[in-house]
C-alpha cells in the first residue's frame, strides 16, 4: 500500500526540521508512542537503528527504525520493521516562496502473513492515522512559532 500526504506548515524549513529532528518531540505529535530508544549508530544519521514502542488500543506494537537517507533540512528516509511487515518512508521538506514549509510524506507499506489480508480492510484507518499525525505535528510547530519558541 502506498500513501502520500502533503501538509503546509506556517514556519520556515529550518524551524520545521529542528522540530522534526528532535526525538523528544515525537510523543507530542504521535500520542500512542510510549518509548523511543536509540539502539545503534549515530542518532538520526544513516544506518542508525532505534526501537519505537506504541500502545495501540492496549496492544504493544514494536517498530525497529533504520535511518536510510538524510539530507538536512531537505529529507529524511527510513524503514520501519515489525512482525507485521515493513514500511519505507521518505519525508521531504520544501521551502515555499512565501516562507512556509511543505512537508510531503511518502510511505510504502509491505505487509506479511495475516496482515496482508487484514490490511485490505484497514487502508482508510492507516491513511487516517498518518494524516492525523502530520496535522498534530503541524499544530505543534505552528503553536511553538506563535509563542516565540522556535
Amino acid at each position: 500500500m502506498k500513501h502520500k500526504t502533503d501538509v503546509l506548515i506556517d514556519a520556515d524549513r529550518d524551524t520545521v526540521w529542528r522540530f522534526f529532528d528532535n526525538a523528544d518531540n515525537m510523543t507530542r505529535w504521535q500520542p500512542t508512542l510510549r518509548s523511543f530508544r536509540h539502539v545503534s549508530g549515530t542518532p538520526g544519521q544513516p544506518d542508525a537503528v532505534s526501537e519505537l514502542v506504541y500502545d495501540e488500543n492496549g496492544r504493544e506494537v514494536v517498530l525497529t527504525e533504520t535511518i536510510t537517507a538524510r539530507r538536512e533540512p531537505e529529507f529524511l528516509g527510513g524503514t520501519y520493521d515489525s512482525r507485521w511487515g515493513t514500511v519505507v518512508i521518505l519525508n521531504l521538506f520544501e521551502q515555499t516562496e512565501d516562507g512556509r514549509t511543505r512537508w510531503s510524506s511518502n510511505s510504502n507499506h509491505q505487509f506479511k502473513g495475516l496482515m496482508k489480508f487484514l490490511s485490505l480492510f484497514m487502508v482508510k484507518s492507516i491513511r487516517g492515522r498518518i494524516d492525523d499525525d502530520m496535522q498534530r505535528f503541524k499544530l505543534l510547530v505552528e503553536t511553538a512559532v506563535a509563542r516565540g519558541q522556535s
